[in-house]
């Protein structure tokens, strides 16, 4: 889905504009964006909840020619859905 996908589904479900909802939007993404750079969860009700974690360093092997190579550490955003997504998630298979 897109983002003006997005926005006109919110739209049609809140009766607002699409302009006031992109603002809308735009201001949420903003907020969680520094919140999650400031070091702070983020939830989102019925949703999950949004954090920054840790990734160390590690060795990887090349399966085809054995090189061994370093990744670096990094910083990775993780999603921990709540568990009524879990359920619909699992159920649905």
């Amino acid at each position: 889905m897109l983002t003006k996908d997005l926005i006109a589904e919110i739209a049609a479900q809140t009766g607002m504009t699409k302009r006031r909802t992109e603002e809308l939007l735009d201001a949420t993404t903003s907020v969680v964006v520094e919140k999650l750079l400031h070091g702070q969860s983020v939830q989102l009700q019925g949703l999950g909840s949004l954090e920054i974690k840790e990734k160390s360093a590690r060795i990887v092997v090349h399966p085809k020619t054995g090189e061994r190579t370093t990744v670096p550490a990094k910083k990775q955003l993780v999603l921990r859905p709540t568990a009524s997504i879990k359920e619909l998630l699992n159920g649905a298979n």
